[in-house]
C-alpha cells in the first residue's frame, strides 16, 4: 500500500531530481519509436514498388531489412529523445538547486482550500 505524503511544501526542485523514481511508460511509449520507424521503413519500399509498377510485395527481402533498419533506428531515437530529457531536466535542476531565491517552497493545498462551496440553484 502506498503511503501518502504529509509534507506541506514542495521544492520545485524535487519535479527534476535524478533520485526521483519515474512512473513506467506504459507499453505504448516504449514501443512507439520502434513501430513507427519499422513500419515506416516497409511503407517506403512498399511504395517504391507500387511507384515503379512493381507488385507492392515483390523483393520481401527489401522489406523485411528496411523493417529491420527502421527498427534500429526507432530504438536508436528513443534512446537519444530519453538521453536528450534526461540532459534538459539535469540543467533545469541544477539552476533550481544555484538559484533557490527564485523557486520559493509550493505550498501544498487540499481540494476543500481549493475548491468553492457549491450550493445548487433549485
Amino acid at each position: 500500500m502506498m503511503e501518502a505524503d504529509t509534507r506541506t511544501e514542495i521544492n520545485p526542485a524535487d519535479y527534476f531530481s535524478p533520485d526521483a523514481r519515474m512512473p513506467d511508460p506504459g507499453l505504448y511509449r516504449k514501443l512507439w519509436y520502434p513501430v513507427v520507424m519499422g513500419g515506416l521503413g516497409v511503407s517506403v519500399v512498399a511504395f517504391t514498388n507500387i511507384y515503379t509498377r512493381r507488385p507492392t510485395w515483390s523483393g520481401l527481402q527489401r522489406h523485411i531489412i528496411a523493417g529491420s533498419a527502421g527498427l534500429v533506428l526507432g530504438i536508436l531515437t528513443d534512446r537519444w529523445t530519453k538521453k536528450q530529457a534526461a540532459l534538459r531536466d539535469n540543467i533545469y535542476y541544477n539552476y533550481i538547486l544555484s538559484h533557490p531565491e527564485d523557486f520559493p517552497p509550493i505550498e501544498r493545498k487540499k481540494y476543500k482550500e481549493v475548491l468553492h462551496e457549491w450550493i445548487p440553484i433549485r
